[in-house]
């Protein structure tokens, strides 16, 4: 299923660009973890993803602490954070992480996204790769939900 926001268009030309503007944010959060126009999440964008990299996406509570408990799991797993971005609104914080990959034989990425999953105050994760719209993860109350 997918949620489509109500366009609020009243003409035949802004009801296209209204559903254009959604269909192409909707693809670039998909493909790339950027959030635009969202009325509950903050406003989020990095850079292409470098190569030999791979996207990582975390919604947290907007608590102390959080990017340095994320941080300590890469770490962990000998990932190097090559850029990042944290932003938040209200008590809810979207984090966009690339990990350089490079030097790295098999990462047992799905490990790692368990690991910051269930960090305490993680809602969610993502692992961007593939097809888009996959590697979604979710800390139900303590249950790991992939």
């Amino acid at each position: 299923t997918v949620l489509l926001p109500h366009l609020g268009a009243s003409t035949a030309e802004a009801e296209d660009a209204a559903a254009s503007m959604a269909a192409s944010t909707i693809r670039s959060f998909l493909e790339t973890g950027t959030i635009r126009n969202s009325v509950n999440f903050p406003s989020t964008s990095l850079p292409n993803c470098p190569d030999h990299s791979i996207r990582f996406t975390v919604v947290t509570r907007n608590v102390p602490g959080m990017l340095a408990h994320i941080s300590e799991v890469f770490g962990h797993a000998q990932l190097n954070i090559l850029q990042q971005i944290n932003q938040s609104k209200g008590n809810v914080a979207y984090n966009v992480v690339d990990v350089d990959t490079s030097g790295h034989g098999v990462v047992d990425f799905k490990d790692v996204q368990e690991k910051i999953t269930m960090l305490d105050g993680v809602l969610s994760s993502r692992v961007i790769y593939g097809v888009p719209g996959t590697g979604y993860a979710k800390n139900l109350e303590g249950d790991y939900f992939v």
